[in-house]
């Protein structure tokens, strides 16, 4: 394990600790409710050092690839850290081969890549993830495939 991915999987699990005492004081109890179709939202917050950014974290169902999924993506406007937490998830970037990624490690997606795979790599059981996110104020979570 590098040192860097050794870093990120601190920062990872710090957060995730972090957001467990503090969440309740970042945001308004409605901030949490998970969107149609989308994750559920655990915490966000301005980040000070990094004026017009917050720190957005979400928790990740990872579904089982379906036989007549269509193949999608989409694009984050920030810079994206993925943290498994259950199973084993498949992560694919625009030129990057597609990574198999176990539960106790993570993935990065640099801002405006298109992220084409994200699935269970079971048929049949899904994995869970943690996804830490930089968010320009203002800006939606993910961005469509074609900019």
């Amino acid at each position: 394990m590098t040192r860097m991915h050794c870093g990120f999987t601190a920062l990872g699990l710090s957060l995730a600790a972090a957001i467990a005492v503090t969440s309740s004081s970042a945001q308004p109890p409605t901030a949490n409710a998970p969107r149609a179709g989308g994750p559920t939202e655990l915490f966000r917050t301005a980040l000070p050092d990094a004026p017009g950014k917050q720190l957005v974290v979400v928790e990740l169902p990872i579904a089982p690839k379906q036989a007549n999924q269509p193949a999608s993506g989409h694009r984050h406007p920030g810079s994206v850290y993925v943290y498994v937490t259950e199973g084993t998830a498949r992560f694919g970037i625009e030129g990057q081969p597609v990574k198999e990624v176990k539960a106790g490690e993570s993935f990065f997606e640099p801002p405006g890549v298109l992220h084409a795979v994200m699935e269970s790599a079971h048929p049949t059981e899904g994995a869970k993830a943690i996804a830490v996110m930089i968010v320009p104020d203002g800006a939606p979570l993910t961005l469509p495939a074609q900019p």
